[in-house]
């Protein structure tokens, strides 16, 4: 038996779980105990358990539910699973369930991860954590193995009344639980805990900062998971916002021939007030740039391929996937331009504005590397997010690639990075980009 000690994030609790689940060796046993589980760490997971279940390892899931720490959408998600999922929580008041328990077990050996780290990114990987991994060799350490188990069997196998399995029934009773936060409650209360900019500011004449290794890439399955939702809350919330602009019009129509006050309608429900079940906390954007604009001429649309005039769109499910890593919509400040000219349709144009430092560089010219403000912005009246850089314009062309980086405690929020058509940058950035919107040719990904 060996007894090693994590310090995290100088050695990831995360990085050695995934290497003893895909271990050569294949599991007979995995447990995961949990207090809190995020649903981005439950989704970097998904494959891998089931995988393993499919190929006849025993594995269980337990989760509790205390403290807002799990969310619904994380249990309407590991409901879904083909495994064995247990709730714990014992209703006595003052009781919280707490434990962080990881166990991987083969027919050689086995070990046991037993710290203070949730099932959760931060937990994972990016947070300050403690741990203690404990390695056993087996046949010999069995009895040392046995011991530990048992001693731990009331996490490993609960049972009734404060362990219940999740199937479809409990899973309704939880989902009414106001106790119980979806998503986007809990990520208001994580907002809330952490305060507002200022005091965010005002932390850095009191505290410390050092860089930390963050998560790994976020995977192709988990980004279409979060995007698909998304998505298709936008849609809705599209289709909503039509319908209403409809029964507006039909209540000004009757109110003018009747001569009638108009009627109250249905309001539409503005996208800096749109709420995302599901988010994705990434470190990178990448994103294809685009040609905007047209030429009139065969030789002016040829150049318009070599060009990139200035505003780039960014697919509002990329937005509203990530709004943390925008800082969407908290950072923007609204501004009315009034219409002019004869094609006025007398409403204002509607922006939605932030000005934050990007740090613009491009691979292979040095030269080209500078901070300067850059517009990133929602323009309400045709529903799409833009940002405007004119060196960059200057620099890129249609075809070329960007990886946009948000930064902690540098002289800008973002970082930049072109990588243009030929360099292996672009094309290793390309390949990322499996991510489309059903709206435009964009291309993108998060990573």
């Amino acid at each position: 038996m060996d007894v090693n000690f994590i310090a995290q994030p100088e050695v990831q609790l995360g990085t050695l779980l995934n290497a003893a689940l895909g271990s050569a060796e294949l599991p007979t046993r995995v447990v995961l105990v949990s207090a809190f589980a995020s649903l981005q760490a439950v989704l970097r997971l998904k494959a891998r358990l089931i995988a393993l279940h499919a190929s006849g390892t025993a594995v269980r899931v337990v989760v509790g539910v205390d403290m807002g720490g799990t969310s619904k959408e994380v249990l309407k998600e590991l409901a879904t699973w083909p495994l064995d999922v247990f709730v714990f929580k014992n209703r006595k008041g003052g009781v919280t369930f707490h434990p962080k328990l990881y166990i991987v077990e083969t027919a050689d050996s086995a070990e046991i991860f037993l710290g203070s780290n949730n099932l959760t990114d931060g937990g994972l990987y990016g947070n300050y954590e403690g741990a203690v991994r404990v390695s056993y060799a087996l046949p010999d350490d069995v009895l040392e193995l046995t011991k530990a188990k048992t001693q731990l069997s009331k996490f490993i196998n609960p049972a009734l009344p404060i362990g219940r399995q999740l199937d479809a029934n409990y899973l309704q009773q939880l989902l009414l639980r106001r106790d119980i936060p979806d998503e986007a409650e809990a990520r208001k209360r994580r907002k809330e805990a952490r305060g507002t900019s200022a005091q965010t500011a005002a932390a850095a004449n009191v505290f410390g900062f050092e860089p930390t290794q963050g998560p790994p890439r976020l995977s192709v399955d988990v980004q279409q998971v979060v995007l698909a939702a998304v998505r298709s809350q936008l849609d809705a919330l599209a289709e909503a916002n039509r319908q209403a602009k409809l029964k507006e019009r039909a209540a000004k129509k009757q109110a003018a021939s009747s001569g009638q006050a108009v009627a109250p309608v249905s309001a539409t429900v503005a996208i800096q007030n749109f709420v995302p079940l599901a988010q994705l906390t990434p470190t990178s954007f990448y994103l294809e740039l685009t040609a905007t604009g047209s030429g009139s001429t065969a030789a002016a649309a040829g150049a318009q391929q070599r060009k990139i005039p200035g505003e780039q769109r960014v697919p509002l499910e990329a937005i509203n996937a990530a709004q943390e890593f925008w800082g969407w919509p908290d950072n923007y400040i609204e501004d009315r331009n009034p219409r002019k000219g004869n094609n006025s349709k007398g409403e204002d144009r509607v922006y939605f504005n932030w000005k934050p430092k990007w740090r613009l560089r491009m691979i292979g010219n040095p030269a080209n590397d500078l901070v300067q403000d850059v517009r990133m912005y929602f323009y309400q009246n045709s529903s799409d997010y833009r940002f405007y850089s004119g060196k960059l314009s200057g620099w890129a062309k249609a075809g070329d690639m960007i990886q946009l980086t948000r930064c902690e405690d540098m002289p800008y929020e973002y970082e930049c990075v072109l990588a243009v058509v030929g360099t292996p940058e672009h094309a290793a950035w390309k390949a990322l980009c499996t991510q489309g919107s059903a709206h435009s040719p964009r291309v993108f990904a998060f990573a």
